[in-house]
């Protein structure tokens, strides 16, 4: 898994059986590979490249994939029957039927000589869906006791129960690519804890402002693209005339606020919440949306480290599960389609 904000490439070893009729799964081995500058700054501007250029990373990625993954699984004594891979998404553009993910599923089998499922986004896009989003199956299997599910990732997203029982989820705003920009501006790759945040001042108007930005989609599918939120809140957070301390506060208020409008705007009774991603590691934050939740009787819990950065794999790997099975993991009536979906293409490995 590789995630918008860039921190660096997830490889996760899950073992998921279905045998009994529930799912059983468990994460044995877990670890993240940080990206080196060079791979942060080719990845950040792919979306900019020239068609050869695009095509020559979407190698290169996948062969840092595969080699990466070659070594890990050699290191750790790991034999994978089926490597999911989701790769890093450039262009995500459902409104024009389609989505990209770099990295290559052929050179990931050539080079780690395990089958590969990629590309599981583009069938729900063919069907008209949104081509996300898909952790609400892996939300209803696998962590089940839950109202809701927040991820809090480079962009804050939600699958949650509405009032009638249906799974509703979407994208919420930005997240961590707003406050690690914003971290980037004082010296770190990210802000600890908030502490940065907890440090700055508010200015209501321009969390308002920034709320503006993306209302409550009343539990509509909806999906944030990365050039969306650069168009948006990174580009006037980099021109705004205040100190970055404050900004980093403001913009840590407005995602707190925001996650709780949409959430109230179509669920009005009591809930509990499961937090994921990076952002649950965010104590001011996890702070801020628990003290902003509590007036509507949102309760929000994290499960331990584990869980918290390698959800997103583990649902790689459960997508992963269901495209080799043949089942349907695109619920279309969180993304949008026409029915449900399997999406997946997947290449055999030469052994």
């Amino acid at each position: 898994m590789s995630g918008s904000s860039l921190d660096g490439l997830d490889l996760a070893h899950c073992r998921i059986d279905q045998a009994t009729g529930k799912t059983d799964w468990t994460i044995l081995h877990a670890q993240t590979f940080p990206y080196t500058e060079s791979w942060r700054n080719k990845l950040q501007t792919a979306n900019s490249l020239t068609s050869l250029d695009f095509m020559q990373l979407d190698a290169e990625f996948a062969i840092l994939i595969g080699e990466l993954t070659k070594q890990w699984m050699a290191e750790n004594n790991i034999e994978a029957d089926l490597i999911a891979s989701h790769g890093h998404t450039v262009f995500h553009e459902p409104g024009h039927h389609f989505t990209t993910q770099i990295g290559s599923g052929a050179h990931i089998a050539a080079i780690t000589k395990v089958d590969t499922i990629v590309d599981f986004r583009q069938a729900d896009i063919a069907n008209g869906g949104q081509g996300a989003p898909f952790a609400p199956v892996a939300d209803r299997d696998l962590f089940s006791g839950y109202d809701g599910y927040l991820n809090l990732g480079g962009i804050a997203n939600i699958s949650i129960l509405n009032q009638d029982k249906t799974w509703k989820a979407w994208d919420i705003a930005p997240c961590n690519q707003a406050l690690n920009f914003l971290a980037a501006k004082k010296g770190f790759a990210y802000d600890a804890d908030g502490k940065l945040a907890a440090s700055g001042n508010i200015i209501p108007e321009i969390v308002e402002k920034l709320k503006k930005y993306f209302p409550p989609t009343l539990g509509k599918a909806f999906s944030l693209s990365n050039t969306t939120v650069q168009n948006t809140w990174i580009q006037y957070l980099d021109q705004a005339p205040f100190d970055i301390l404050d900004l980093l506060f403001i913009t840590t208020q407005a995602i707190a606020q925001l996650i709780i409008d949409h959430i109230s705007a179509i669920h009005q009774d009591t809930a509990k919440i499961l937090i994921t991603g990076g952002g649950a590691h965010n104590s001011y934050l996890f702070q801020q949306i628990n003290s902003v939740g509590t007036k509507h009787s949102f309760v929000f819990e994290k499960p331990a480290d584990l869980i918290i950065d390698f959800k997103e794999s583990l649902l790689m790997a459960y997508l992963g599960y269901l495209s080799f099975h043949g089942k349907p993991f695109g619920i279309h009536t969180v993304t949008g389609a026409a029915h449900d979906s399997i999406g997946g293409a997947y290449h055999k490995a030469f052994k």
